[in-house]
């Protein structure tokens, strides 16, 4: 990641944003299956293990949601660090959201949900480019910055609100990330759901309730 860096310069820092993407998210594509998830996971703190079971998690996540109801599975996403599940969305209905909750919950080796699903009767369709932007912003301006391991961060971003996740090396970090997505134009507010590198939850101790 050094080397890319320095070969991309600050004003070539949001073409390698949008590039890489998908990597720098810590996302690993299911299409790719569980080589590509190894692959991530040597650059990221998840073990290759929990990089694939989280791949699996997913997938059979989106499955149920799509079953369950074709709103749930346009309007809600799941993301997936550790076997701790992140929804974020729009839903019409408080019922909907709790629906989505019992899904996640349902799915072998989730250890935590947290939902963050709005209830509200507009879908937000209207703000994706904006959110999209924002994103993008966001992830190239942790990209330039030597101070975070980016990898271990996924940037979600809905009607402005940024969700982070992933694995901070230490708070100091956690708060350079934070500090940055406030900073980001167009961002309302940040929800940060990022765990420290020492955290125990991570090894499946000391997990908080979760967030209804």
């Amino acid at each position: 990641m050094t080397s890319l860096r320095n070969a991309f310069g600050p004003a070539r820092a949001l073409f390698a944003a949008l590039v890489l993407a998908p990597s720098l998210s810590g996302c690993v594509w299911i299409a790719a299956g569980g080589a590509v998830a190894g692959v991530t996971a040597v650059r990221q703190e998840r073990s290759v293990g929990n990089a694939i079971d989280d791949v699996r998690i997913k997938s059979t996540l989106e499955s149920r949601l799509a079953g369950h109801s074709a709103g749930l599975f346009i309007h809600v996403s799941g993301t997936v660090v550790e076997g701790r599940v992140l929804l974020t969305g729009t839903v019409e209905e408080p019922a909907a959201r709790l629906d989505a909750s019992r899904i996640a919950w349902s799915v072998e080796g989730v250890r935590k949900v947290d939902n963050d699903i709005q209830v509200t009767d507009a879908t937000g369709w209207y703000n994706r480019p904006q959110d999209l932007w924002i994103a993008t912003e966001l992830r190239a301006t942790i990209l330039g910055d030597m101070n975070i391991k980016d990898v271990n961060y996924t940037i979600d971003v809905l009607n402005g609100v940024v969700y982070l996740t992933g694995v901070a090396q230490d708070q100091a970090e956690l708060d350079r990330v934070v500090a940055h997505a406030k900073k980001t134009s167009g961002v309302a507010r940040v929800e940060s759901y990022v765990v420290l590198k020492t955290d125990p939850i991570r090894y499946g101790y000391g997990a908080p309730a979760a967030k209804q």
